[in-house]
């Protein structure tokens, strides 16, 4: 049904410069004078054409002063639109959970649920808030029409809703006032209410009173000056709604003693009720008591949220199911929906434009949680003339709870490396208790500590050390040993897994000059035992190392070059790399993989390499010359892929490893970059280089990287906008600047987590998976010789408990032999994968090789509706602000909808139709006059 009704009237107006009366007048002087004249002239005309002549000339003189006469057909179209109040309802997951008793207003959701008729000074004073926050945001928006030099009606309708307000905060004021002794049997509260009645009494309110008394009887204000005393009012409104508040927090904790001893069942429903069931009784009391009386004013509308928007006849019935927060035997719902507050901002705009809101009421825990996107404090400031009354509910601290907030472990490491496993937990209300943290491995543990909880709101940090001397994945979990009574056990463990390389790596130093870069990575190399490093240097003297001291010079053939696992390529010129060395090196990444990293200068490297093969694999571009230099220098920063990236932990722990990056920029910045740095589209920057004056830190991580990489083929290259990852040396020697380079050498040798043989192989990018993310697999196929196989119909076969599935593989533009696709929603489980297709099952007989397989694990994903069930009344504060609505306990809702303006908008449309505009009127007239002057000339008279 349309909320807009249309009505039309039409009428009749005159607009010419004389009306009926002196038209009638003239008309009848005109007829009488035409009778006598024609009279005179009876005897030559005869009786009968004078009656003719009489007639025409009446009939054009009555033309004449009906186009006089101007007359207007007005059409008036009334259009009505009906306001409408909103009530949106959180049913997100976070909906069912059952606060502890106490924290979550008990008190005030059980005052809505009651019949109404009982007395309650929390009521009341919560309502007298409500009411003075009216008047404030009503004085604010007078005040901003003045300023604005907006209409004057605009600026006496909002300062007739204040005084109404304030009337309406008086009321309650002088009921708690006469209540009987036993609802006031604290002195605090006597004190507060005497206070509160003499501030409501002052001399600023009286006059505030008498000037709008007099602007509704269309008077002068005695007052003069009223309009420029608004700010000083407004003050005077917030003072009161303070101590108003003061006097409803009192009330509460006093008044909530009697309450359960009065109404003990009926408090220990609400207790025990899960929030969505506390939201949906409380609506229905609503609508039997204030809400049915506003059918006739406004239409009343009702959705749901969690992460998406419902529009519904009625509000949302709770669910059978409910989430405890202490109890061990609680069933958990079927989902937890996360909660997507913005849409429910955006779907409200929408319809706003077909619906004016006079109020929207959000009734909710306000546990936005759901990432990217716009916050929803900036799309409810998007919303025109909308409050949005914000009703939370549910408890403002943690329940009790044992949360494993992160693990840090390195996901790369060599063969009889000592690795550290850093996990970081909190625990909330567990005082006194010892909880048990394990390192499990492969399912079975392998160590554990026992950490004491010493408060409320508990830390910890736990430390686990681990020798891996087996190739491969190796699959970690730690988990922290259930608690009883604990919110959730789902957040009790985190998976992990270490990619174990071999401990044999070639790598390839060359360089034009010996720069600080090259002198401490030799000397680095050259006391790692797990590393062959052939040297390549040509100035100041010729140096060639290894499988380069005989040649002296760079590698030609894609064979030399993939004797090494590492290339690392300083400032050459390019005659000492030229086009058929980066030819091979180019065809070397693409078809046999490796890894080569690119560290520039100010020479040759990359610049000089400008339309040559080396080009086309370069991860930057130049920046734009405003931006080439910097004054102040560089420092570090990084990127949001780097703090996850396995070559940025240069520390042993997380915050080792947070510290010693700010160490660096602090002390040793850099001083100059390369002005090649804007990464690719397809680059990954690790670590940006920050101009320490910049205005724009935001633009400069985009588009000034200090590290990054991308995918070439089956290699990838790696590129250092300047020499200058030395500085990590300082104050530390060379214990951070060997890990940083472990770790990229480390990650750039990373074993193929690829299972099969060399004919048919098949991966995928991790070997553990949460619920929500997508698998990719990679099949490479290759013949004896080596040579990559191109076919079609190459597929994937997911099996699984509980699901089966076939996908088709896409071949890799880039990659020949290689067939890639993805895998989505996959249910909690255990997995194989197997490669399959005509050119697979051919390849592997004639090899008499096994069936490839890869295998994954599935874990149900952690949802944060389940583990973060805080009310958020800072948020809803926000939205409240930004859309001019309030934050308001349940017990003032009709308080706020009784000072609501539910008058529908009316717009009138006036059309004006001239009736006299017509040629035809000017065609009669000429007719009569040339009738007459036709019949004299026939009969000869003048």
């Amino acid at each position: 049904m349309s909320p807009t009704t249309i009505t039309t009237a039409e009428r009749f107006v005159v607009d010419g410069p004389f009306g009926p009366p002196i038209a009638i007048g003239i008309g009848l002087v005109l007829a009488l004078l035409f009778a006598f004249m024609l009279r005179r002239e009876s005897s030559v005309l005869g009786s009968r054409n004078s009656v003719i002549f009489w007639c025409l000339r009446t009939a054009a003189v009555s033309i004449v002063l009906w186009m006089l006469l101007a007359p207007m057909k007005i059409l008036v179209e009334t259009s009505t639109t009906r306001r409408a109040i909103v009530f949106v309802t959180d049913v997100s997951g976070s909906m069912q959970t059952v606060d502890p008793a106490g924290s979550s207003d008990d008190l005030r959701w059980a005052l809505t649920r009651s019949d109404g008729q009982s007395f309650s000074i929390t009521r009341e004073a919560d309502q007298a808030v409500a009411a003075l926050g009216i008047a404030l945001r009503k004085l604010q928006a007078a005040r901003e029409a003045l300023q604005q030099h907006s209409q004057e009606r605009q600026l006496l309708d909002s300062v007739a809703a204040a005084q109404q307000a304030v009337e309406r905060a008086q009321d309650h004021v002088r009921r708690i006032g006469k209540a009987p002794s036993e609802h006031r049997s604290s002195d605090k509260i006597q004190t507060l209410v005497n206070r509160l009645t003499k501030l409501l009494s002052g001399a600023e309110l009286q006059s505030f009173a008498q000037n709008v008394s007099a602007i509704k009887k269309n008077r002068t204000p005695a007052q003069s000056g009223w309009r420029e005393g608004l700010p000083d009012l407004e003050h005077r409104i917030s003072v009161i709604k303070t101590a108003a508040q003061e006097l409803a927090w009192t009330a509460a904790e006093n008044e909530g003693k009697q309450f359960a001893s009065e109404n003990r069942e009926l408090l220990s429903s609400v207790r025990s009720a899960s929030r969505l069931d506390r939201v949906s009784k409380s609506v229905d009391s609503l609508q039997k008591t204030t809400l049915s009386s506003l059918d006739d004013k406004a239409d009343l509308r009702y959705s749901s949220f969690d992460q998406a928007v419902q529009w519904m006849s009625g509000p949302p019935a709770p669910e059978n199911s409910s989430r405890g927060s202490n109890t061990a035997d609680r069933e958990e719902p079927v989902a937890a929906a996360g909660t997507d507050l913005s849409k429910v901002f955006a779907s409200l705009q929408q319809e706003a434009i077909h619906q004016p809101l006079a109020a929207v009421f959000l009734l909710s825990d306000v546990a936005h949680n759901q990432l990217g996107g716009k916050h929803p404090r900036d799309v409810a400031g998007t919303l025109i003339d909308t409050p949005v009354y914000v009703v939370p509910i549910g408890n403002t601290q943690h329940v009790r709870d044992v949360h494993l907030r992160s693990v840090f472990a390195p996901t790369v490491a060599m063969r009889n490396d000592d690795i550290v496993i850093e996990a970081s937990l909190q625990a909330f209300h567990c005082e006194g208790e010892v909880c048990v943290v394990q390192l499990l491995q492969d399912g079975m543990p392998i160590d554990q500590r026992e950490i004491l909880l010493d408060s409320g709101l508990a830390t910890r940090t736990v430390r686990f050390e681990r020798h891996v001397g087996t190739l491969g994945t190796e699959q970690f979990r730690v988990a922290v040993v259930p608690i009883e009574g604990e919110l959730t056990a789902d957040n009790n463990e985190r998976d992990f897994e270490v990619n174990v390389t071999r401990n044999d790596i070639k790598i390839l130093l060359a360089d034009e000059f010996p720069r600080w870069e090259y002198r401490y990575l030799t000397q680095l190399f050259r006391r790692d035992t797990k590393v062959e490093c052939d040297e390549l240097l040509f100035h100041p003297r010729m140096i060639a190392t290894g499988h380069r001291e005989e040649s002296k010079s760079v590698p030609i053939t894609v064979d030399e070059w993939d004797y090494y696992d590492v290339i690392m390529l300083g400032d050459l010129a390019t005659d000492h790399l030229p086009v058929a060395a980066q030819e091979s090196l180019v065809k070397y990444l693409q078809d046999r993989g490796g890894t080569v990293v690119m560290i520039a200068g100010t020479d040759a490297m990359p610049h000089a390499y400008k339309d040559m093969p080396l080009d086309g694999i370069v991860p930057v571009e130049p920046v734009e010359q405003s931006a080439a230099g910097a004054e102040g220098g560089y420092e570090f920063r990084i990127t949001a892929e780097g703090l996850d990236h396995p070559a940025m932990m240069i520390g042993e722990t997380e915050e080792e490893n947070r510290v010693a990056w700010s160490l660096v920029n602090h002390y040793s910045p850099l001083p100059a970059v390369s002005a090649w740095r804007k990464p690719k589209a397809a680059a990954r920057p690790l670590i940006a280089a920050i101009r320490r004056n910049s205005t724009d830190p935001t633009a400069d991580e985009r588009n000034s990287a200090f590290l990054c990489w991308q995918q070439v083929g089956r290699g990838r290259i790696v590129y250092l906008s300047a020499p200058e990852s030395f500085r990590l040396r300082f104050l530390r020697g060379d214990r951070l600047h060997y890990r940083f380079w472990g770790q990229l050498v480390r990650w750039a040798i990373a074993a193929d987590l690829a299972a099969g043989s060399k004919f048919v192989r098949v991966r995928t990018d991790k070997s553990r998976y949460n619920t929500r993310e997508t698998v990719q697999v990679t099949v490479r196929l290759a013949n004896a010789k080596g040579e990559p196989v191109v076919a079609d119909g190459v597929s994937a076969s997911i099996i699984g408990a509980d699901d089966s599935r076939t996908i088709s593989l896409s071949a890799d533009l880039v990659v020949p032999g290689e067939y890639r696709g993805e895998i989505r929603s996959l249910a909690p489980g255990e997995y194989r994968i197997e490669p399959a297709g005509n050119a697979v099952e051919q390849l592997q007989q004639e090899n008499s090789q096994e069936p490839a397989t890869a295998t994954l694990s599935v874990q149900k994903e952690m949802s944060s509706e389940l583990t973060e069930t805080r009310c958020d009344r800072a948020l809803a504060q926000q939205i409240a602000d930004v859309t001019g609505g309030q934050v308001v306990p349940p017990t003032a809702i009709d308080e706020i909808l009784k000072l609501t303006n539910l008058e529908p908008l009316t717009s009138e449309t006036i059309q004006q139709l001239p009736l006299w505009v017509q040629w035809k009127y000017l065609w009669i007239v000429f007719g009569c006059l040339q009738s007459e002057w036709i019949v004299r000339r026939r009969l000869g008279l003048s």
